[in-house]
């Protein structure tokens, strides 16, 4: 099942890597990725069409599953002290000539020492951020919901269309106070059709809308807190409560999506191959005042092109190899509106603003390339043992224009990731172990540079800059582990209980924020579900 992910928070390892395995949910027991993701090799086009290939094509689950993270290597404006308790129901169903694909799910997220953003789901690249600099404790209420549905109208020729809603409600109750009330909403529409017994072209278009709701609220008014409008690198404009105490952002966002699929799958032969080019474009701007007066808080457009291929094959029943190699760029632009402050004396001394000039503030480019071998050992067609290699190559470059001309950072980071598990028949049970370790580095000298070009205590470059751009670029080490058993209960009913640890130790020399030396980013889950 395709689910539509959400990553609030991630160990700095997987976040910047640039790189995510093609079999993230196959070590998942309660998954239907754990069969479906090794042997459907569309699996992770967003094409719904991709349902009617699935091996398991009937399943349901219903999970429960509470997870903490715990460190001190963490972003600027993300806690290194959270909570999540997590509910989440799902299936797939098979009918004669529809698939069908479903899953709600709910997360209660506690976190504590938040500060410098109170953004939720932005798009991460995005340098508008709002923020205050109080350290706070909060809290995040997420539901999610999606499905998908394939048609096949004739033997050659399948249809489908998919939609995804998530909601989220951020919280706090330290002054400045800031409440966040966020949704994205999708539609998807695919289709593809065999071209000859062999070749079979999908197609695929996604639209996404986003809407996002940002107000402070200050309970204490004789203390008086700023709030920074970024605009990227450390650059900010600043507003105070005492200017606004109940300040407001709306954030907007639109993103189309397109995806072509090219599938080779010879009769008789014990291989297959899959394309995938995909493109989206989109834009998220902000604006701020509410009902009382607009102030444009910035545009950010972005567009993302991505291209992969992955090989299957197997030369007898017991051994399959997967091979999957890619390449992406992204670009973002990011427009700053100067703006003046003008007061309407003929219509009740309303405050309005008068945008004086627009500004391309800022560019980020990043290019990736991946490369990833997977080898499996099956028992009567099923997964037995499986080790797999990825590496990745990524290179980030961010252009900030500010009063003191050109800023530029820059940097090239590759990664290594192992992975090993092993099934056992464990009594009735099944069990599943697996390892894995990661190893991220610089492969050139980085580039630093701040955006800030104010000085004394409003310089925000050694407390937000530094820290930002070290945690992105430096050298880390990644090891984890899981374990999963499941067993019968009734019939077709399976009752389970998974546990993972993830950690990740900063390893570099902190030579741009030493608070980061010796320190470390650890996330562990444990849940039970069923599945049935």
């Amino acid at each position: 099942m395709n689910r539509y992910l959400l990553l609030c928070l991630a160990t700095a390892l997987a976040a910047q890597a640039k790189a995510q395995t093609e079999f993230a949910n196959a070590a998942n027991l309660w998954h239907d990725g754990a069969v479906n993701e090794l042997f459907n090799i569309r699996y992770h086009s967003f094409n719904p069409t991709r349902l009617a290939y699935n091996s398991q094509q009937t399943t349901g689950e219903a999970l429960v599953f509470y997870d903490l993270t715990r460190g001190d290597f963490h972003n600027v404006g993300t806690p290194g002290n959270v909570n999540n308790l997590n509910v989440q129901l799902g299936g797939l169903k098979h009918f004669e000539r529809v698939d069908v694909s479903g899953f709600l799910s709910y997360t209660n997220t506690s976190y504590k020492n938040q500060e410098w953003n109170s953004t939720l789901f932005l798009n991460p690249n995005n340098p508008f951020v709002l923020a205050d600099s109080v350290s706070s404790d909060g809290n995040i209420e997420t539901f999610a919901m999606g499905t998908a549905l394939s048609y096949r109208f004739t033997p050659k020729i399948k249809g489908g269309l998919g939609a995804g809603l998530t909601v989220g409600s951020l919280s706090d109750q330290t002054d400045p106070r800031p409440k966040t009330n966020t949704s994205r909403f999708n539609i998807t529409a695919g289709a593809d059709a065999m071209l000859s017994t062999a070749w079979t072209l999908g197609l695929a278009t996604r639209i996404e809308l986003f809407s996002s709701n940002l107000s402070y609220t200050i309970v204490n008014p004789l203390i008086n807190h700023r709030y920074f409008l970024m605009k990227g690198m450390g650059d900010y404009f600043r507003r105070s409560s005492g200017e606004d105490s109940g300040y407001q952002r709306d954030y907007k966002g639109i993103t189309f999506s397109g995806e072509l699929s090219a599938t080779f799958k010879p009769s008789g032969l014990p291989f297959q191959n899959v394309v995938l080019l995909s493109a989206s474009a989109g834009n998220e701007k902000a604006t701020d005042g509410g009902s009382a007066y607009t102030f444009k808080g910035g545009d950010y457009h972005f567009t993302h092109f991505a291209l992969k291929d992955r090989f299957m094959f197997s030369h007898n029943e017991q051994v399959l190899h997967n091979i999957i190699v890619g390449a992406e760029m992204s670009s973002g632009n990011s427009d700053w509106y100067d703006q003046k402050k003008l007061t309407d004396t003929e219509h009740g001394n309303i405050a309005y603003y008068e945008v004086l000039s627009k500004t391309r503030i800022q560019k980020q480019q990043d290019m990736a390339a991946t490369a990833e071998y997977r080898f499996d050992r099956l028992n009567n067609g099923q997964p037995d043992f499986y080790t797999s290699l990825l590496t990745s190559l990524a290179n980030i470059t961010l252009k900030h224009y500010n009063d003191n001309g050109l800023q530029k950072q820059q940097w090239t980071n590759l990664s290594l990731y192992l992975t090993v598990g092993k099934h056992f028949n464990l009594g009735k049970g099944l069990f599943r172990a697996q390892l894995n370790a990661g190893y991220v580095m610089p492969v050139k000298d980085r580039r630093f540079a701040t955006g800030t070009n104010v000085s004394g205590s409003d310089d925000i470059t050694g407390v937000y800059v530094t820290r930002q751009f070290e945690w992105t670029s430096a050298k880390r080490m990644g090891l984890g582990g899981s374990v999963d058993y499941n067993f019968p209960v009734a019939k077709a009913v399976r009752l389970g209980l998974f546990s993972k640890v993830n950690a990740t130790f900063y390893k570099d020399d902190a030579q741009y924020f030493a608070n980061f030396r010796s320190t470390s980013l650890t996330k562990g889950e444990f849940g039970v579900y069923v599945n049935f």
